[in-house]
């Protein structure tokens, strides 16, 4: 799977976790068009590309000196809704979450840091939901997109050497 959708499942499940009672949302349209007083989204509010020039020359696992290129910088933003009854049930689920949010994943190797930004807490005035409270998070994914190679060693390359005539 691809970063979108590891980073994506992991914040749905957190929120399960966390004390969510339904499956919390994955569209915008799906949670404004919910008519239930406790719900929980997770949506993605952007990504923004990068083009990178980064190189690194490691060693894998097998001894194999690679070279990384990281070829973009990917960022994709979150925002993770939670509405209830009241602003100690969401506090009490919002804290959870929080807790239980890693600090990074790593995502087909590649690890993918994970930083929690600005919470916006509103009261049923304040928005178009039927929780009389929530409160939603940003929620940021830094990762990249990499192409290893494979560096040749001088003793794997065969030289034949001979003298014209």
């Amino acid at each position: 799977m691809g970063m979108y959708v590891e980073c994506r499942d992991l914040l749905v499940e957190t929120l399960k976790k966390s004390g969510c009672i339904k499956q919390p949302f994955t569209s915008r349209k799906k949670l404004l068009a919910s008519a239930e007083s406790r719900v929980s989204a997770v949506i993605c509010e952007e990504e923004t590309v990068e083009r990178q020039k980064g190189r690194k020359v490691y060693t894998d696992g097998e001894g194999r000196r690679l070279k990384r290129s990281r070829l973009y910088s990917r960022d994709i933003i979150f925002s993770v809704v939670i509405g209830d009854y009241s602003s100690e049930k969401i506090e009490e689920i919002y804290e959870k979450f929080l807790r239980s949010l890693p600090d990074g994943i790593y995502v087909d190797g590649d690890y993918v840091s994970i930083e929690p930004r600005e919470s916006d807490w509103m009261d049923e005035k304040d928005h178009v939901l039927y929780a009389k409270v929530t409160v939603q998070s940003k929620i940021v994914f830094h990762g990249g997109l990499y192409r290893d190679t494979d560096m040749m060693r001088i003793k794997d390359i065969n030289v034949d050497v001979r003298k014209e005539k």
